[in-house]
């Protein structure tokens, strides 16, 4: 029974382990992010004009008669 329990006692700790790599790579991929989002929000964006809004159809083909 002793060297059974060994096999709990391992597959416990493995599991343990898995879960503590993947939390710290979600840890990393956040903080990338979070990095990335702060360099694009202190990026200086050249300042555009709006785009005029498209016509509809309807518009040119009245404007046309």
């Amino acid at each position: 029974m002793g060297d059974n329990l060994i096999y709990l006692f391992v597959a416990f700790l493995i599991t343990w382990l898995i879960m503590a790599a993947y939390l710290w790579s979600i840890g990393r991929q956040v903080r990338n992010l979070r990095d990335e989002v702060q360099a694009l929000e202190n990026a200086e964006l050249p300042a555009e004009s709006p785009a005029p809004a498209p016509r509809r159809q309807e518009q040119v083909e009245s404007s046309q008669a």
